[in-house]
């Protein structure tokens, strides 16, 4: 039976133009990489390992379930999981082949498996004594023994530098919004604290997440993201990932033009970071520009077509921009890949939700091993509330529905924004307003009714917040309404579409 602990254990190898990283449960090749779960990842290595003879569904179900009882569907979903993934990042390399009631083989010109030598050779790493005769005193030996020890140590130093930082890069572009990221990274820098790359990686880590989902960083984070851009920048001033960590720490003293620019002057010295594209897109579709996002995007897929961290805002931005169907495509696509990412889950559940399948977002939300994970019970309850309504909209569900968010968005700040998206797809406009701007505007607009009074007390933060649900079609109908303008204006998108000399897309439709 092969165990979770057993891919740990197991050594990176290549096969033709694929690496294969049990550990990591990641393959690499021509078409890109991708991050496995773990039984599909055992059922790769049963057919590697086999180097093109029949492994049987018996021994299948043996050692990659270790005997448990599953049924035939578990086992062909694992098949197909791994034929996709083989095909998309080593295009007609290899072929499962299916045999009839029997069991599988793999298919290619080249199926022998190479452990990945140590060396950077390229061949397997001898595991025998040297040739060489050993001469000399005593004193020598020990000389040597110590050189050797010490030549050893710094190879061994070396091979875990570079595996903390791909790994630190691969969790990254798995961009989940955990702390996996830097916690790799920080290991990597006390290593090696004079590489430029691994402190710049580290303190784009520490912040990225924060950036797009309005999270606190802390205090400690702050600093510790900052001293790591200081380290980056003495060691090389363009360093791409420092510079795009600065941006964050500065963001508060930019209005949205200003940060843009920032951007893309750092995509124009490094147009192949992927990082840098995320943070421009986030920002794009905040400005109510998501066609120039759904560009940007697809330029980050390019460059890591399995980069998850890509795969689900270009479903999202695709839903946004009137293209459900490809939406659809693209994100149960990502959910085979997937299927446990918590931004995957988020936008499968968000487009069911708000393309009149309400049914079909109950039940994901229903059942904890498809639900967001990020959903707190509040979150969930309220959503629960909203998606009734949406199903049945008879006035009472509505009117509970109304209820449960406006008094959500008062107790939790955290819950305004899906309030917000839930108020104006119910056409509750009035207190879609209400919340908006109280979540959001810097300075207080006209009053969102007749006869009420603005409220004084906003946000001293000029800085742009990410708000790209204000232009998803759910708000729709606040986006109509001419109360919008006042939104635009008092969270500083006005000035900024001036400024470009540009208009949203929704102006532009």
């Amino acid at each position: 039976m092969l165990r979770i602990v057993d891919l740990a254990n197991r050594s990176d190898f290549s096969v033709g133009s694929l690496r294969v990283s049990p550990a990591r449960r990641s393959l690499a090749g021509p078409g890109g990489s991708a991050a496995v779960e773990p039984i599909v990842m055992k059922v790769l290595l049963m057919l590697f390992d086999a180097a093109g003879n029949v492994v049987t569904r018996d021994d299948l179900f043996a050692s990659a379930w270790g005997g448990v009882f599953v049924g035939d569907d578990s086992l062909n979903r694992a098949v197909a999981r791994a034929r996709k993934t083989l095909g998309v990042v080593a295009p007609g390399e290899f072929e499962i082949e299916t045999i009839p009631r029997t069991g599988y083989r793999l298919k290619g010109e080249n199926l022998v498996p190479t452990e990945r030598a140590e060396d950077g050779s390229g061949g397997r790493r001898s595991s025998g004594f040297s040739r060489r005769t050993v001469v000399g005193s005593v004193a020598a030996a020990a000389l040597a023994g110590a050189a050797g020890f010490g030549l050893w140590s710094a190879r061994s130093n070396g091979r875990r530098f570079n595996d903390l930082l791909q790994k630190g890069k691969e969790a990254l572009e798995y961009g989940d919004g955990t702390s996996t990221a830097a916690d790799y990274l920080r290991q990597a820098v006390a290593i090696r604290s004079d590489d430029a790359t691994a402190q710049g990686l580290l303190a784009f880590a520490l912040l990225a997440n924060a950036a797009n989902v309005n999270k606190a960083v802390g205090t400690g984070g702050v600093q510790e993201a900052q001293n790591a851009v200081n380290s980056a920048l003495r060691l090389d001033p363009n360093e791409p990932n420092a510079r795009l960590a600065q941006i964050e720490l500065q963001r508060t003293t930019l209005d949205l033009a200003g940060t843009e620019n920032r951007l893309r002057a750092v995509l124009a010295g490094d147009p192949n970071n992927i990082f840098c594209m995320r943070q421009l897109w986030n920002l794009l579709q905040s400005a109510g520009r998501s066609r120039d996002a759904l560009a940007v995007i697809r330029r980050a897929i390019a460059v890591k077509p399995l980069a998850a961290g890509s795969n689900f805002p270009l479903a999202q931005v695709l839903w946004i921009t009137g293209r459900a169907a490809e939406a659809d495509r693209v994100i149960d696509r990502a959910l085979i890949f997937w299927p446990d990412h918590q931004y995957v889950r988020f936008a499968r559940f968000t487009i069911f939700t708000f393309t009149g399948r309400p049914k079909a977002a109950l039940a994901m939300l229903e059942n904890a091993s498809t639900r967001p994970q990020f959903y707190s019970p509040a979150a969930v309850a309220l959503w629960r509330s909203t998606l009734i309504a949406l199903d049945e909209p008879s006035r009472a569900n509505i009117d509970e529905a109304r209820s449960a968010n406006i008094e959500a968005a008062k107790r939790d700040t955290k819950l305004a924004s899906q309030a917000v998206i839930s108020l104006s797809s119910l056409g509750q406009v009035d207190e879609a307003f209400d919340v908006a701007n109280g979540l959001l505007v810097f300075r207080a607009p006209s009053a969102s009714r007749p006869g009420q009074i603005a409220p004084e007390r906003r946000a001293s933060s000029t800085a742009w917040r990410f708000i790209p649900w204000l232009f998803t079609p759910p708000a729709a109908a606040l986006r109509a309404d001419p109360r919008f303008a006042a939104l635009a204006d008092g969270i500083g998108l006005t000035a900024y579409w001036a400024k470009r000399g540009i208009k949203p897309d929704y102006q532009l439709d």
